[in-house]
């Protein structure tokens, strides 16, 4: 039979409206389960906003110092030249060697041990710790080593509370409760301590919930390496920025300032190695240069005693004038040639690294040219060998480059003293020559004359020694820094962990992703039918004639008189799209089936209801019972299972429709019903022998609407062997219920036409729809509000 025409144009959609729809019905799907959204967004956020409470928070503390170079005398700047470092050599500043140095195990060891580092400080509170700042802790505690352990090792967390009376008490899971006075040593465990209370006040304080705990100095200094972020602000800046993160605010504030105090003070020690060798050397030679001016004037003095001489004879005045030129320049060639051997066995005797004195009084722009730059070499090779090692590359250059400049320079000494000594004996044989002329001159004279000259050499030269210690010292005290503080450390005010609007962003992005996937999850894994869309996408080619809403467990099953209640609609709806559904051109009543898939799906149900809608509006309605195999039109209408009907009449011929008639059906005066009746052992046979039509025909004389209950089709033969003979056939779909992999045997009746005229109907829709039909039944006739109370569940 052909489908009505308004059946078949609301199968034709339009491809860009149904893909609308299905996105819309896919949004209105998880819409649906907006509680659950919102209790784990709920949920997230709260404890997003729990962690952020709880957590520690981390800041972010940061100082910028400015590396100097030292051999920067103001002149032309060539250094923002691309290659000039290289070509022109304008600066010896390598960030890289600095920031090295900043990190240095020797550097960073200087800043624990003045900080006390190794010793970690916590206030225990009701939910979170404090990291307290040694200064700021009630107590200090010092760990004495013992003979056999050279560095205090990691200690357990040890908890300490004061009991008054200068008494505390220890407390360690691995090491148990000890008593003990502050300012006593006591042995606690594996480790000797001593406890000072730093409370002020006549009632101080009590102390509870501090623990502190030791750590070894190599992972402390690990640690803090760790810690310690190093690098330059530009590619052509010496400004390098030191950051550190940590829980306490003064105590990254106190780390970065000793750093920079530390590496500063480094620095300077390294150029004031030169300043300490020329001191320490002057200092050796003043201590001999008093001893042999004591014993000069001790012999003059005694010389003149025992020889009884006062003054100068006046006649060797003039005399003595002419050599007096001679004998000043052979004052000078002694003094530097003194000086001059002194430097060459500093120079022979020492080790082959170690700085040379400057400026000692030599008389040689070579040597004290070469001297000058002996000690530079030296003093990189030493900060080289901070960072490095000796098969450094730039340190065995440099070795290479002392070893030769140490031979030149020697030459260069020796060279220059041998010229000294030429000169002193070119000046000594004119001296002689003077002396043969002093032939007069009483010879005790003389020997006054040579006592007091080697009195004067060594005066001046202990005055010039005393001279250079002054200008050493002097050079040692106003060392420049090697670094000038750009910025202090300062903390941000705000903490870089926990980000709160990160973590915020992410509970609030979890918590919508968390139901989400759940319902994406079981959305994928469920197989049921839902909806009519899904109906409709499914089975395109077949009209959905009606759809029956979900009922309350205290709501009626049955259609009642003058019934308002939107189960009574949905059947008017059904009734009214039958009417256009069904067409016959015989004469007589209409012969509508109802069937299934499988048994549960509402068939009976709604054939029920179908003939209660039809007969209400004055037509004769018959209610047929054909599903022989599991009969349940009794249940609804509490009659007996085994009373006569269908069966009895297509077993034998000798009964008549009128006799097997259950009048006034469901109260009902139009509407009449013929149960199944007993199960027969042969239903299909039964089916197949003639009488089922001659009951139809019989019927169709005395009813206008036959509404026949079959059975399910997917289980048993029965339904398709009859179903030539029905004007209609309303298959049942259960929502939540119909297994979506049955619909390839629906369309598979409906292809190869083994049922005709098909429609289906959509049994148990809930009243506010899959996808928010939520415009229901019932609309203008005043029907009865349902409470009806919306579940959390899935489906």
């Amino acid at each position: 039979m052909k489908e009505p025409q308004a059946f078949q144009e609301n199968q034709a959609t339009d491809p860009n409206l149904e893909n609308g729809e299905d996105i819309k019905a896919i949004i209105f799907q998880y819409l649906r389960y907006w509680p659950w959204f919102l209790a784990s967004v709920l949920v997230f956020v709260i404890g997003a906003f729990i962690y952020l409470r709880y957590s520690t928070s981390i800041y972010q503390t940061t100082a910028k110092v400015k590396v100097l170079d030292e051999n920067d005398d103001g002149g032309l700047d060539l250094s923002g030249l691309s290659g000039s470092r290289t070509l022109f050599n304008m600066t010896k500043v390598n960030l890289e060697n600095e920031m090295q140095i900043f990190k240095s195990r020797r550097i960073l060891e200087q800043v624990v041990k003045s900080l006390d580092l190794n010793t970690t400080y916590q206030s225990k509170g009701t939910i979170k710790s404090f990291l307290v700042f040694g200064p700021d802790a009630p107590f200090h505690v010092n760990w004495i080593p013992d003979s056999t352990q050279q560095e205090v090792g990691n200690s357990p967390s040890i908890q300490l509370a004061s009991l008054g009376n200068n008494e505390f008490k220890l407390s360690a899971e691995s090491i148990g409760e000890q008593k003990g006075r502050f300012g006593d040593t006591l042995q606690y465990g594996d480790f000797t301590l001593l406890i000072t209370d730093k409370r002020v006040g006549e009632d101080p304080k009590p102390i509870a919930n501090m623990s502190f705990w030791h750590t070894a100095m190599n992972h402390k200094v690990k640690n803090l390496a760790q810690q310690i972020s190093i690098e330059p602000v530009g590619d052509k800046s010496h400004v390098l920025q030191l950051g550190i993160k940590g829980a306490n605010q003064e105590l990254n504030k106190a780390i970065l300032d000793r750093l920079i105090q530390v590496f500063n003070q480094d620095g300077i020690e390294d150029k004031r190695l030169v300043s300490k060798r020329t001191q320490d050397f002057v200092e050796r030679r003043l201590v001999f240069l008093e001893g042999e001016l004591d014993t000069v004037e001790s012999g003059l003095v005694n010389f003149k005693r025992d020889n009884n001489v006062v003054t100068v004879e006046s006649s060797a005045e003039q005399l003595f004038g002419k050599e007096a030129g001679a004998e000043q320049k052979r004052y000078e060639m002694e003094t530097q040639l003194l000086v001059a051997r002194d430097f060459q066995e500093t120079l022979q005797n020492q080790s082959a690294f170690d700085l040379l004195p400057a400026n000692i009084g030599i008389d040689n722009e070579n040597v004290n040219a070469l001297t000058q730059q002996y000690n530079s070499l030296v003093t990189e090779r030493q900060r080289y060998l901070v960072s490095g090692t000796e098969e450094n590359p730039m340190v065995v250059n440099l070795n290479q480059q002392i070893n030769q400049l140490r031979g030149n320079l020697n030459g260069s000494v020796n060279a220059y003293i041998r010229s000294l000594e030429t000169a002193l004996r070119s000046i000594r044989q004119r001296e002689s020559v003077s002396a043969g002329q002093l032939g007069s001159i009483p010879e005790k004279e003389k020997q006054i004359r040579d006592i007091t000259r080697q009195r004067e050499i060594k005066e001046r030269l202990y005055l010039f020694l005393l001279q250079r210690r002054e200008e050493a010292a002097l050079s040692y005290a106003i060392t420049s820094p090697v670094i000038k503080v750009v910025d202090w450390a300062y903390t941000q005010p705000q903490p870089v962990a926990p980000k709160k609007q990160i973590i915020l962003l992410g509970a609030l992005v979890l918590g919508l992703l968390l139901p989400f996937g759940i319902l994406y999850v079981l959305f994928l894994l469920d197989t049921k039918i839902h909806h009519k869309n899904q109906v409709k996408r499914l089975l395109p080619q077949i009209p959905i004639v009606g759809e029956v809403p979900t009922l309350l467990k205290t709501a009626d099953r049955l259609i009642q008189k003058n019934d308002h209640s939107v189960l009574a609609e949905a059947f008017r709806i059904l009734r009214t799209n039958l009417n256009f559904f069904v067409e016959r051109e015989q004469e007589g009543g209409k012969v509508v089936f109802t069937t299934s898939t499988t048994k549960g799906e509402g068939k009976t149900f709604v054939a029920i209801n179908l003939a209660i809608s039809m007969a209400s509006t004055g037509k004769k309605v018959l209610l047929l019972g054909c599903d022989l195999r599991n009969p349940q039109l009794h249940a609804y209408i509490n009659l007996k299972k085994n009373l006569a009907g269908t069966t009895d009449y297509l077993y034998r011929k000798d009964i008549s429709l009128a006799e097997l008639v259950q009048k006034n059906a469901f109260e009902h005066a139009n509407l009449d019903l013929v149960l199944s009746g007993e199960i027969p052992p042969n239903p299909a046979e039964l089916l197949l022998n003639g009488r089922f039509e001659s009951l139809l025909d019989e019927a169709r004389q005395k009813y206008d609407y036959i509404v026949v209950d079959t059975a399910p089709t997917i289980l048993v033969t029965d339904t398709l062997l009859i179903a030539e003979h029905a004007d209609a056939t309303l298959y049942m779909i259960r929502a939540n219920y119909t297994d979506s992999k049955l619909i390839q045997h629906i369309e598979e009746l409906k292809r190869n036409d083994k049922i005709k005229n098909m429609g289906l109907v959509l049994n148990d829709v809930k009243a506010d729809g899959a996808y928010g039909y939520n415009y229901g039944y019932g609309y203008g006739y005043h029907a009865e509000e349902v409470a009806k109370k919306k579940k959390w569940g899935l489906f």
